[in-house]
């Protein structure tokens, strides 16, 4: 995950000559995002799980759970990336420097949840012995982590990808739309990031009950999503570079 917000970051920076700021400002969009998720998160989302299990059962739960992720995440995620181009002159930025924004979106985004892991693997590696301290279920964990094969480790690198492919077209549809004056494009992007999250509480429970197999069952959703997302969104910087008068390559 590390390596796709780095490499992301470098390619888009070199293909387009975007400034760096953009990817910092996506950045910052992110933390716009997420901090709202994280409060609903430790107030709210536990809550509502077990209220939801006590009240209609496992598979009501994961359904209901589901549309309340993808909701919170379509409305947080494309709020504030419309916070950005309304009130941060991105709005006038070129069609480039609006997907390095959603880059830096992705790029901070894989680069915050795979760098906690990577530094504790690593740590663990080092030093094998700070394995003994932990309790027998992080132990027996942590081991099948290490131990896990290629194939497994890449799964998290693909879904990370294909993910910020996801950011991409969400920003260029936000962007469009305060752009064009097209308001059913935000409502597009909206029901978009929400169809991203929609059954992750179902690929929660499945990654908890199942093999390790079924990681790269769970990432099938996304890589379907980000994939069409990198479609729309080349067609979309076509158009609107060519609005500009600028290079559609």
């Amino acid at each position: 995950m590390v390596t796709v917000g780095i490499l992301s970051m470098v390619y888009w920076h070199r293909k387009s000559g975007a400034h760096g700021k953009f990817f910092f400002l996506g950045a910052c969009v992110w933390l716009l995002a997420v901090i709202p998720k994280y409060l609903l998160d430790l107030t709210l989302t536990t809550r509502l799980s077990w209220w939801l299990y006590g009240s209609f059962g496992l598979n009501w739960t994961l359904a209901l759970l589901g549309v309340y992720l993808g909701v919170r995440t379509g409305l947080l995620e494309c709020a504030a990336a419309y916070l950005a181009l309304e009130r941060s002159g991105l709005r006038y930025s070129s069609v480039d420097e609006v997907i390095a924004t959603a880059v830096g979106f992705g790029g901070t985004e894989a680069l915050a949840l795979g760098l906690p892991s990577l530094l504790q693997m690593a740590t663990y590696m080092i030093d094998p012995r700070q394995l003994e301290l932990l309790d027998w279920r992080h132990y027996v964990e942590m081991v099948a982590q290490l131990n896990a094969p290629t194939w497994i480790v890449a799964a998290p690198i693909i879904e990370r990808a294909f993910v910020l492919l996801a950011h991409v077209l969400s920003f260029l549809l936000i962007y469009t739309s305060v752009e064009r004056g097209r308001p059913l494009l935000l409502v597009l992007a909206f029901i978009y990031k929400g169809l991203l999250d929609l059954p992750t509480a179902y690929f929660q429970w499945l990654l908890a009950t199942g093999s390790l197999v079924t990681v790269y069952l769970a990432d099938v959703w996304v890589v379907l999503l980000g994939f069409f997302g990198l479609l729309w969104s080349v067609r979309l910087r076509r158009q609107l570079s060519a609005l500009e008068g600028g290079p559609t390559g």
